[in-house]
């Protein structure tokens, strides 16, 4: 009986909250790993379209697994990706991704699942560089941009209200400065990465919620054994600190610390054309309360480059007189 209780205990304080605990499945687009990452020359442009696959089912407390749960759920989400960036002048890039999710799915067996869809939210940064030098091979480039939440948000299915853990949209305005160094050896390049991110109170018709301040820092080993095949090694922290609700109350079921170990790998097709695949592993993993903690993810994309610049070249080598030869 005394058993009994203890887990209904835990379930009810788990559920309290909109399933905020869910933290491995906050709402709004999910951080897209990118070894490449310094800013782009004057007029070129990059298109990437991502896919990514992410699955969970372990609670964690602390830096333990926490069994002692009546339930077992599962998390998992199909999610897409557009990312383009142009290289408006040498100094100064413009940013933009927009996102979107086939499924943000919480199961729990023997009731019925939570399963949001739609856009997520769509990202404007600035990406400035601030040094490059060719014979050091080090480059800086630091960013700032906003992430605004166009993607649905208080979506309801079959006229259930779906929990803040898996609505498409952040459902609030983000705020992200990030800074990325890299710098060049042979055929090998060492990179660092350090961003923050501050999300805006979420005032809607269901939710008053406002994430925690997140925090991530990476470390990237890139290595290219052959001409046109890339081996990146990352190891990224994210850190997110508690969530706040009415009256300032703070969600002790929230915020965390993770450590992820990223393998990428990319070839280079010609005509600029460039396939990644990679995934995330969590290595480390600290939660605030009991959390449904972050599982693996594993993603592929393809991206293609034009330099304009080269590309008229190409044409007026091609046809040397021009205009003035018709």
């Amino acid at each position: 009986m005394l058993q009994t209780a203890k887990y209904l205990l835990i379930f009810l304080c788990l559920c309290t909250g909109n399933k905020a605990f869910s933290q491995c499945c906050t709402s709004g687009n999910p951080f897209i790993s990118d070894a490449e990452q310094p800013a782009l020359q004057s007029r070129i442009l990059t298109a990437s379209l991502n896919y990514r696959y992410s699955h969970s089912g372990k609670y964690y407390s602390e830096d333990s697994r926490f069994t002692e749960l009546p339930f077992q759920e599962v998390a998992n989400s199909n999610y897409t990706e557009l990312q383009i960036g142009y290289g408006i002048t040498n100094w100064l890039t413009a940013l933009t991704d927009l996102g979107y999710f086939f499924n943000k799915t919480l199961e729990t067996p023997g009731i019925d699942s939570y399963k949001g869809y739609g856009f997520g939210d769509l990202g404007l940064y600035a990406k400035f560089n601030a040094y490059s030098n060719s014979r050091l091979r080090l480059t800086i480039s630091p960013t700032v941009g906003v992430k605004f939440p166009v993607g649905v948000f208080d979506q309801e299915v079959e006229n259930v209200q779906l929990p803040i853990s898996v609505q498409p949209s952040a459902g609030s305005y983000r705020y992200l400065a990030n800074l990325f160094i890299s710098k060049g050896f042979g055929k090998v390049a060492l990179a660092g990465f350090a961003s923050y991110e501050y999300s805006q109170l979420i005032e809607s018709e269901n939710f008053y919620y406002k994430y925690g301040d997140q925090w991530i820092a990476a470390l990237y080993f890139n290595y290219r054994p052959w001409k046109r095949f890339t081996i990146d090694l990352q190891v990224r922290n994210e850190y997110r600190t508690k969530s706040t609700r009415e009256n300032d109350d703070i969600i002790e079921s929230s915020g965390y610390d993770v450590v992820f170990f990223t393998p990428q790998v990319t070839y280079a097709f010609k005509h600029d054309w460039y396939l990644s695949a990679y995934g995330d592993i969590p290595l480390y993993k600290y939660y605030n309360g009991i959390q449904l903690s972050f599982g693996y993810a594993v993603s592929v994309r393809v991206t293609k480059k034009i330099d304009f610049i080269a590309l008229m070249a190409r044409k007026r080598s091609a046809d040397p007189g021009g205009s003035e030869s018709k």
